[in-house]
């Protein structure tokens, strides 16, 4: 509650707060989940590449529009942004502004099978983002989507009926609104 108290009555966006724009379970999750060896990949930048660089990950970003890459730039001191490699995938369409997903998905080819600790799913083509990503996730490691009560999103389920499955719902980040967001932890095979 002190965090949404702050974030939301003091008026604070989440690039500002330095938060995901996602739930706050998810955001306590992430907190106590995090640390500076684990490797990330997020869909969509923003104040959640704030959050990850600031707590020293090794962090690689997707996102389709310059400002929130720029926004992110920034905030952060050289340092941080050393462990960053933020991907911007510009579309070829004016209307939608939005990128096809064999183009938005293009920059996973330079992510090794099985060297992510945490995939965070809040960006474009999200069941594809998904698809793509499961095979780049560590045993053990985990994959959050952001808004996950969406119709468009229930193949996820289907796709990750394998994997450990947290469901959150709680108030969000710099908002007034409840949003879902799953949890998903990839399970480990011993040999």
């Amino acid at each position: 509650i002190e965090l949404w108290f702050n974030d939301y009555l003091l008026k604070k966006s989440p690039i500002d707060a330095g938060f995901p724009w996602i739930n706050y379970s998810v955001i306590q999750f992430l907190h106590h989940s995090i640390d500076r060896k684990m490797k990330v990949l997020e869909f969509g930048a923003g104040g959640s590449s704030i959050f990850f660089l600031k707590r020293g990950v090794e962090l690689f970003s997707i996102e389709h529009e310059k400002i929130w890459i720029s926004e992110v730039k920034k905030r952060l001191a050289p340092v941080q942004l050393s462990k960053w490699s933020p991907n911007l995938v510009s579309s070829n369409n004016p209307k939608t502004n939005i990128p096809k997903p064999e183009d938005y998905l293009s920059p996973l080819k330079n992510i090794k099978n099985a060297s992510l600790d945490v995939v965070l799913i809040d960006g474009r083509h999200r069941v594809e983002s998904i698809k793509q990503s499961m095979s780049l996730i560590k045993g053990g490691g985990i994959l959050i989507l952001d808004n996950s009560d969406r119709v468009d999103y229930q193949e996820a389920f289907t796709l990750l009926t394998d994997w450990s499955l947290l469901n959150t719902s709680c108030i969000t980040n710099a908002s007034d609104f409840v949003t879902p967001a799953a949890i998903w932890i990839k399970p480990s095979f011993d040999k």
